[in-house]
Formats: structure tokens, sequence, C-alpha cells
């Protein structure tokens, strides 16, 4: 393994300086489970790890006095999956973290580095996008914003720049809110999903769908909401053959490819078949 040199920094600055120091040699540590794969597997240029593990302010899952919901980039799979806060206003994220790998990588990987990894599947990007997180960036002239949609530039690629690291996760409940996450693989187990999707949806007094998010993984080159299929719904009473529309929609709209899990077909029919699932059972349409 071609590392270099281990680092265990106690603070974003320093993290920072050394992560800018060693430029294109460095390389965030959080829990490990994709990285140490990814440089045992493709050995390159000798590698700086910086790790992530000692800095306290990138741990803790907190509510704050506005209600928003403060999740660090490195609170690890298994306790997101069993957070009592998290349980009650984002239920789907638990259960995407409660599917991530097996015991041993949900105890060791961490939700920070799942999304930074930026794999089309990653099993916490699809409900962070329905429940429209913002992620709060640390960087050598202070934090920002950015709305969790505009983190993924690519397979494998964010927007993070250098010196930079994702340092939390803001989510806000709504009153309402309801949402479902489903992971379709081969296996029941350490799988990759072939698709991945969350759905969340308010329902107003009129029965009328007021707000309503869809997000799919391991469809496009990058997690995605399929926005086109939204609008089918949004603001309507929402019927079978209006569900049937949006299904459509989003497989228009998906870029799946055929590798060794699954085609491209197989793919896109799954996504109508989720969505159709999804939505059906969150507006509770029921078959006549």
């Amino acid at each position: 393994m071609p590392i270099k040199q281990y680092y265990r920094p106690t603070s974003l600055e320093e993290a920072t300086e050394l992560l800018t120091s060693f430029a294109e040699s460095a390389r965030i540590l959080a829990g490990g489970t994709d990285l140490l794969t990814q440089l045992s597997e493709y050995p390159g240029p000798e590698t700086h790890l910086v790790s992530l593990r000692d800095i306290k302010e990138l741990r803790g899952i907190r509510k704050n006095q506005g209600g928003q919901v403060s999740i660090g980039a490195m609170v690890r799979h298994a306790e997101l999956a069993r957070d009592p806060i998290v349980n009650r206003h984002f239920p789907a994220l638990a259960r995407a973290s409660a599917l991530v790998g097996s015991p041993s990588i949900r105890n060791r990987g961490t939700v920070g580095g799942n999304i930074c990894n930026a794999s089309p599947s990653a099993d916490t990007a699809p409900p962070l996008l329905a429940y429209d997180a913002r992620v709060v960036i640390w960087t050598p002239s202070g934090e920002r914003e950015e709305e969790i949609q505009d983190f993924f530039t690519g397979p494998s690629a964010t927007i993070l720049g250098r010196g930079q690291i994702l340092r939390r996760f803001i989510l806000s409940p709504r009153r309402g809110l309801i949402a479902a996450y489903e992971k379709l693989g081969i296996r029941k187990a350490m799988e990759i999903g072939i698709v991945n999707a969350c759905v969340s949806i308010v329902m107003d007094e009129r029965s009328l769908c007021s707000r309503i998010r869809i997000a799919l993984g391991a469809v496009a080159p990058t997690p995605i909401r399929s926005e086109t299929a939204e609008n089918i719904l949004r603001g309507q009473n929402i019927t079978h053959e209006l569900i049937r529309m949006a299904a459509e929609a989003a497989m228009e709209e998906a870029k799946p490819i055929s590798d060794m899990r699954a085609s491209a077909a197989y793919r896109r029919e799954m996504i109508g078949v989720l969505i159709r699932r999804m939505v059906s059972e969150l507006a509770e349409i029921h078959d006549a």
C-alpha cells in the first residue's frame, strides 16, 4: 500500500494545513472502508493520509433550538441508524445507513465518507437529497453551506477543493413529511445497490401533494433528483395515472449504465417499479 505517512490532527485547522501542504499527494481518511480498499487495489504515487478520527467538531448528532438537526461528517453508520433523533425525523436516512455493508463496515464507515466518496450508488445520498439536506464545508477561509444536490460533480468527484473538509449535514424536520427508502440488489447484505430510491412527500389537508422529492442512486453519473417526475405530482391530487406518468418521466430522466450487476435497461425498468410502489404507498393510493 503506497502510504508514505499517516497523520492524526486534532483540529480542522491542523487538518487543513496538512492537506494544503501535501497538495495532490494528500488523502482524507474518515472510516477507511472505501479508501483503504482503493489504495490497495489501485496503487499509485505515495500518499499522505490525513485521518479525521480525532477531530471532535466532526462528530455528534444534535438538534438546535431552531429545530434543525446537525449530523457530523464523522458519525458512523451504526450510530446514525440507531439515533433517536434521526429515526424520529428522518427514518429513511436511518434505514439507508442500516443497509450499508456489514455490521463491521457500519461500525467503521461514516456518513461523510459515504458522501465524499461520491459513488453514484452511495446509500445515504438519496435520503439526504430527499430530505433537502445542506452540507457545511470547512475551508481555509471559513465555513460555507451548500445544497447537497450541488455537492456531486461526477463519479467520485465533489465540489470540495484543496484543504476543504465536509464538516456536517444540516436537515430541517417538516410537519407532515413522510419518506421511504428502498435499495434494490441481488443479495440481502453486503450489496452495492442496482437502484437506490428515496421518496419524501407531504400531503396537505385537501389531500393534495404539497411537496415531493424523488431521489435516485446508481442510475446516473451522480445521485440525482428526478425533478421532472416531482413536477408532475406536486400540487396535484395524486392518482394512479399521475404516478404512472411520474415513473415514466423518472425513467427517461435517468442515465443508467450496464455493468456486472445489471443492464441499463433493467435499471431503468426498476426505477419505474420502485417509484410507482413507493409513491402509491406514501400517498395511500391503493388498487380498487
